[in-house]
């Protein structure tokens, strides 16, 4: 039977029969999605049914330096060229350049009017924009015309948003990553996005403003940037992770991003109290991830003995300083119904000064507030400090069904085998604990 079967396809090849070119066009896409850029753009040679695949891909992911284009102009006449050939509406369009290495044309705002303009006419529902690195490249104002557009990721750009926008009506995922944008220009452009879903925001040229995010669907939240107050008005939003970038940024010749971190900087706000004013506003959140410098925000003004209650949060990552434990507990306190919780140790922990060096100790156990905790995890490798002994102390002794405390491991051979690390863990391991299940063990980071 298989001899029968090569003589068969023997006698097709010899009479010209082409399979390749006869297989079924989704397994031609399938193929060609599977291949390297530069291999999938080389089978529009092989035949017209392979040019007319390729010419019909729903997505399209492109790279300049895979396609290896020695200078941005010809990368901008080859896109141009092939968004221009493209037969079908596109789900996806992706599109990566390193301008850096690109001097003969500094402003290419033109080429990508032309870009998008093309984009108009594919019913593009996915498009990414990448220049690689820290640019002065503008978005032209046609971008925020796009009717179809479901999700945008725009990487390294320079963003005006016009005061009236035409499109955006569908998207629901927007990721604005190291782009130059003020804190109006977001608020703009999230109020023009009505089922917006899930909101990154990346960018250290703020401007230390102030930045509010108004949206009735929002369910996500990823702030990176160096706001000065953050108001939030989002009653649906589930997840929030949020970081200040305390960093000062200047620019070198090649207009590469210069950080300066040993400038430290005070987060003065207007408000009284920032941790009850943000808790307020997010009636709905369950997972809360938050960075030391936005504790450091919440801090300020005064911290309640008291928060009330979100019976929705259960997931919680708090990286704090000792001197900051006082906004960690009022978190805790809470969030009765977290079952997981992470803890990021601040490098200032090797330094601790009273009052705080006895903080957790003080604050004693807390009736019925961790009844549904499990998991918590201790991280930064920072375990040389008596506060951290202490912390664990007073979560063993407030979790009555806690299954695990985990360390993750230092990374280097040293810290593991130091003595102060040796002796944490074994004063840690003498603790006496309320859930007979719980068990204190090292992780992998």
């Amino acid at each position: 039977m298989k001899a029968s079967q090569s003589q068969k396809l023997k006698q097709a090849s010899d009479a010209g029969f082409d399979f390749l070119s006869n297989l079924p066009d989704l397994v031609k896409v399938k193929i060609l999605a599977l291949l390297p850029f530069k291999e999938a753009v080389r089978t529009s040679t092989l035949s017209k049914c392979w040019r007319h695949t390729w010419f019909s891909m729903p997505s399209l992911v492109i790279y300049e330096d895979e396609i290896g284009f020695q200078t941005l102009s010809e990368f901008i006449t080859f896109v141009y060229r092939l968004l221009s050939s493209h037969a079908h509406s596109m789900a996806k369009l992706k599109l990566v350049f390193r301008h850096r290495y690109n001097y003969e044309r500094p402003d290419i705002k033109e080429d990508l009017v032309k870009w998008i303009n093309t984009i108009l006419e594919k019913h593009v529902h996915e498009l990414v924009l990448d220049s690689g690195y820290y640019s002065t490249i503008e978005i032209p104002d046609c971008l925020f015309s796009l009717p179809e557009l479901e999700v945008l990721n725009l990487k390294c750009f320079e963003l005006n948003v016009p005061k009236h926008i035409d499109g955006f009506k569908m998207i629901h995922s927007l990721k604005l990553d190291t782009v130059n944008i003020t804190g109006i220009e977001i608020e703009r452009l999230v109020l023009s996005c009505p089922l917006l879903k899930y909101f990154l925001i990346r960018t250290k040229y703020l401007g230390l403003n102030d930045l509010a995010i108004r949206s009735p669907s929002l369910l996500e939240l990823d702030i990176d940037a160096d706001f000065k107050d953050l108001y939030l008005e989002t009653p649906k939003l589930v997840t929030l992770s949020a970081s200040i970038i305390s960093t000062f940024v200047t620019y070198d010749i090649y207009n590469e991003p210069v950080y300066d971190d040993d400038e430290e900087y005070d987060f003065p706000s207007k408000y009284e109290n920032n941790i009850s004013r943000l808790m307020c506003c997010l009636p709905q959140v369950e997972n809360l991830d938050i960075c030391y410098n936005f504790v450091r925000y919440l801090d300020g003004g005064v911290v309640p003995a008291q928060l009330p209650v979100s019976l929705n949060l259960t997931k919680m990552t708090i990286e704090f300083a000792t001197e900051y434990s006082d906004v960690a507990r009022c978190l805790l306190q809470s969030a009765p119904r977290s079952c997981y919780l992470h803890a990021k140790f601040h490098s200032e922990e090797i330094q601790v000064f009273p009052p705080w060096l006895r903080f957790w100790d003080d604050a004693g156990a807390i009736d019925c507030q961790l009844n549904q905790l499990k998991t918590v995890i201790l991280g930064n490798g920072c375990y040389y400090a008596k506060c951290i002994v202490s912390f664990v102390k007073y979560i063993l002794k407030s979790a009555p069904i806690l299954e695990i405390v985990g360390f993750e491991e230092p990374e280097d051979t040293w810290s593991r085998q130091s003595r102060p690390f040796k002796e944490t863990m074994k004063e840690v391991l003498k603790l006496p604990r309320l859930s007979n299940k719980a068990i204190i063990k090292m992780i992998r980071s």
